[in-house]
């Protein structure tokens, strides 16, 4: 057996491969940090909900439980802590978290950046009730990507785990970036296309995206598409511990 196994090592190397273990069973470690976060966030948002137990209409307690949980609080937390890393200025700025859904990332970007100028859009009534819980100041309206309205300008725009959903991402980023400030910065973030799973479901014609997930990047793939759909901005990418990748575009070193 391990002459065999040693066999198709060579082979392979012959060919410049090498065969290597996967770990695809391992997962990032939330903190006990993420889960004080988690059940904050959601001490905040239930009762927006608690009908809801009653009569099943989504989104349930259990259904937020279970979504909002320490991972999801981690992978935000993690995402400040990279805009950290590549020096992405928050702290006293205009910042819009596009699908801000129940307000987690905007409820620990106030805690970390109280003098931030905090805004959020999504496209449920629902969605933004909760925000308003979880980040009481933070100015809030309803809006589809498709109608934000391109004279509004900010310093950091996030965009989280969405343009997997889009029929054409390109599009939507340079959209996005017509909304950056000088010297601003667009965040995205996806799930790692190699590990996603999630499959397509049903298309929302009005948004021009799919319920499920239609566009799968790898950490490859996802720095070549952003080099084609925004060819003069500086752009950083990489990949958080929780596997999902991201992205910034800075507007500074853009050419005119």
């Amino acid at each position: 057996m391990l002459q065999g196994k040693k066999l198709v090592q060579s082979m392979f190397a012959r060919s410049g491969y090498r065969i290597v273990r996967s770990e695809s069973g391992d997962q990032y470690r939330p903190t006990p940090a993420d889960a004080r976060n988690s059940a904050s966030l959601l001490h905040e948002i239930l009762p927006v909900v608690q009908h809801n137990a009653l009569t099943g209409e989504w989104p349930t307690p259990e259904f937020l439980e279970d979504y909002f949980d320490a991972s999801r609080l981690a992978m935000a937390r993690l995402l400040l802590d990279q805009c950290d890393a590549e020096d992405v200025e928050i702290a006293g700025k205009r910042v819009l978290d596009i699908g801000c859904h129940a307000g987690c990332l905007l409820r620990l970007m106030r805690g970390r950046y109280p003098e931030a100028s905090l805004f959020g859009c999504d496209i449920s009534d629902v969605k933004l009730a909760m925000a308003k819980r979880a980040c009481p100041d933070a100015e809030l309206f309803f809006s589809a990507l498709s109608d934000l309205p391109r004279s509004s300008r900010y310093d950091v725009v996030f965009l989280m785990e969405v343009l997997e959903h889009m029929v054409d991402p390109e599009a939507v980023v340079r959209r996005l970036l017509d909304m950056v400030s000088a010297a601003g910065t667009l965040i995205l973030t996806v799930p790692d296309g190699r590990k996603d799973q999630f499959p397509a479901k049903e298309y929302h014609a009005e948004f021009d995206s799919y319920a499920g997930h239609i566009n799968f990047w790898s950490p490859e793939s996802w720095h070549y598409f952003l080099m084609r759909a925004a060819p003069e901005w500086k752009l950083r990418t990489g990949t958080l511990s929780t596997g999902h990748l991201f992205a910034a575009l800075s507007m500074k070193n853009k050419v005119n």
